[in-house]
């Protein structure tokens, strides 16, 4: 459950007046839920940002994977065709999914590991 604070002031403190009116410390009458905001748990933005890059880190080695494919179909080379749209599709899931476990992990080039 998340704890409401004043959202003027960013108190948790309230005293009730009424069955549908409180006061907080700062002197706001809170009356509608809008007058509330929720607080976030500690880490959340650091959670936010981790998450923010690992999706950009996805769509980047997408973005690499068409024009690696584009390439492929223009040499005719079709066992890397294969292997390389097979890897996009994976990408692919694990950029609509990302609560979903994908059985094999995904390196880019570098060796460096997305998931």
């Amino acid at each position: 459950m998340k704890k409401l604070v004043c959202r003027k002031c960013g108190n948790d403190q309230f005293y009730v007046v009424s069955v549908n009116e409180t006061l907080c410390k700062c002197g706001a009458r809170l009356t509608r839920i809008g007058d509330y905001r929720a607080e976030w748990p500690p880490g959340w933005k650091k959670h936010l940002q981790l998450e923010r890059e690992r999706q950009a880190e996805i769509i980047a080695r997408i973005s690499i994977l068409k024009r690696e494919i584009d390439r492929c179909l223009d040499k005719r080379e079709h066992i890397r065709f294969k292997k390389l749209t097979n890897e996009l599709k994976a990408c692919q899931q694990l950029l609509h999914d990302p609560k979903k476990k994908s059985e094999r992990q995904l390196n880019n080039t570098d060796g460096k590991m997305i998931t």
